[in-house]
């Protein structure tokens, strides 16, 4: 394997989608700890154990954020790896190998607006030998355990252990072994779990030892624009996905349905903005930690919200998924942007 394909496997477009939820989990958890510093004599947290009880200085939290990070990005391109092998040994990629994509680039598409929709190529199905591509995987996952470990150690939080192993589990289980979850209708709630709630709510307990409603807000958020990015790659590759008997949402409602619920939940994330935005201005100076710098980190984050959400809509209303989905990328960091601002003035 190639660095250029190593690269292409990674799926960089979608990693958006592993950074935001650990942005939205360490600025819930900043929150929290400062809000407990200012209403309680509690200690400084030891090196190597945190909790509810004590204050984190701020090198804990950011070693900790990093770690978060590493972990979530490292597991993303992990379980993007094991797409790429999984389905194409499956065969459902047979129509992503880049001789087909070159077909059809030559054939069918005259417009540069044309061109940006054609999927990216799989490895696989171009001819990059299976065993390379889960070996790639496996190398992700081991560096993901590694700065897993490194969070336990840090943080005392043993049952990490068990929040990993069930993360790699979904990820080998989305569309690997004999029966993937993927393949009956199952994939978009388990990307909200593990997108959203896991990733996001994991971030906030690792730097806080706690959670609040703002951590919860701010997963679900964050879980439904992922659950989004996946209906519109669900929506792109309907007619072959429902050839090989892949039962997505998209396959199952149909595309119009699909389409509907897909611009639904952006529309869900959108409101939420602006909602935030609209509560904010009512309150006003009687937020406890009004700033100008938070008001205008959550002030830009929901005008990007709402726009980038706005473009979304009308391209997967149009059929124009691939650029859907890079607008929907930047939904997620503008929700996260959003959620800087707005959760910290609170």
């Amino acid at each position: 394997m190639t660095i250029d394909q190593y690269i292409s496997g990674m799926r960089m477009r979608t990693l958006a989608l592993s950074v935001a939820p650990v942005w939205i989990g360490t600025v819930a958890g900043v929150g929290i700890v400062r809000d407990r510093a200012a209403t309680s004599s509690a200690p400084r947290c030891a090196v190597l154990h945190g909790g509810a009880s004590c204050v984190p200085d701020t090198a804990r939290v950011v070693a900790v954020a990093v770690l978060c990070l590493l972990v979530a990005v490292l597991l993303q391109v992990a379980a993007n790896f094991v797409n790429d092998y999984a389905d194409g040994i499956r065969g459902t990629d047979a129509h992503r190998s880049a001789r087909a994509i070159a077909a059809t680039l030559d054939d069918d598409l005259d417009t540069p607006a044309d061109r940006m929709e054609v999927p990216p190529v799989r490895l696989v199905a171009s001819g990059v030998p299976p065993k390379h591509v889960l070996a790639a995987a496996i190398a992700n996952a081991a560096l993901a355990c590694a700065c897993g470990v490194a969070v336990v150690i840090i943080t005392g939080y043993w049952w990490f252990v068990l929040v990993g192993a069930l993360c790699l589990a979904a990820g080998w289980g989305y569309v690997g072994g004999r029966h993937p979850y993927g393949y009956i209708g199952l994939g978009e709630p388990s990307v909200f779990v593990f997108f959203g709630l896991v990733a996001t709510l994991g971030t906030t307990h690792a730097i806080a030892g706690a959670l609040d409603a703002a951590a919860w807000v701010g997963a679900t958020a964050i879980g439904l624009v992922a659950v989004s990015v996946l209906c519109v790659n669900n929506l792109r590759d309907l007619e072959t996905d429902r050839e090989v008997g892949k039962r997505t949402w998209a396959v199952r409602m149909g595309r119009t349905w699909g389409t509907v619920c897909t611009i639904a939940l952006v529309a869900i994330v959108m409101l939420g903005a602006a909602a935030a935005w609209t509560t904010t201005s009512v309150l006003g100076e009687r937020l406890a930690h009004l700033s100008v710098l938070n008001a205008f980190l959550g002030i830009l984050g929901a005008l990007c919200a709402l726009l980038t959400g706005w473009f979304a809509s009308l391209d997967i209303a149009k059929r124009k998924y691939m650029r859907a989905m890079r607008s929907l990328g930047l939904l997620a960091l503008a929700t996260a942007l959003a959620f800087n601002g707005f959760a910290l003035m609170v």
